[in-house]
């Protein structure tokens, strides 16, 4: 009995090194695939920054008549994502131009003054913040729609955004994207927004 014993806890000693060993190549393994991106881990956080141009419908040009003008803009969001698919996210831009863009109103306009004072809405580089939903129905596609608040020297307006990102990953986390938004602003005007911005995971 205590012969068989003892070959028992001898081949255990054998095993051990073995079990031990392929352990570690498991691990390490696991490590490459990480470090080259296979093994996907989900990352919460993201912060990113945009450079775009911003599409203003209805915006009245050296004082003729309404037409829609481009101008430059960025963004810098927040995003928390509660798994793969859902998140929710702060997004910030400013148009980095002042305009004039014609009110739209049904607004009964009797003469050229009435229409001037009423129909006629100034914004002096405009910063919006909106908070808005993030859906990934795949990894490459972000939908997002939400509603905040745009802020003027002049006036300030709700904002209700819809959009689309799409993003492509990099290693360690990082990631380019484009996007595309849609902003509509109650009472004043609507405006498009596209770009392409750089956002770091952790």
């Amino acid at each position: 009995m205590s012969k068989n014993i003892f070959m028992l806890l001898r081949l255990l000693l054998l095993l051990i090194p073995n079990i031990l060993a392929s352990q570690e190549h498991e691990q390490g393994e696991k490590h490459n695939d990480n470090a080259h991106g296979n093994h996907e881990v989900h990352k919460k956080h993201v912060i990113s920054a945009s450079i775009n141009h911003t599409l203003i419908f209805s915006a009245i040009k050296n004082e003729s008549s309404s037409s829609n003008i481009t101008l430059p803009s960025f963004g810098l969001n927040y995003s928390y994502f509660f798994n793969k698919k859902w998140g929710i996210g702060l997004h910030n831009d400013i148009i980095l131009e002042d305009f004039v863009v014609k009110k739209s109103s049904n607004l009964s306009r009797s003469s050229e003054t009435e229409e001037e004072n009423i129909g006629v809405i100034e914004r002096g580089t405009p910063v919006s913040m909106a908070i808005i939903a993030i859906y990934k129905p795949l990894p490459f596609l972000g939908l997002i729609a939400g509603a905040g608040r745009e802020f003027s020297p002049h006036e300030d307006f709700t904002v209700i955004r819809f959009g689309v990102e799409i993003p492509y990953h990099l290693p360690k986390n990082w990631e380019l994207f484009g996007v595309v938004s849609y902003d509509i602003n109650i009472d004043a005007y609507t405006s498009l927004t596209y770009g392409i911005g750089i956002g770091k995971q952790f």
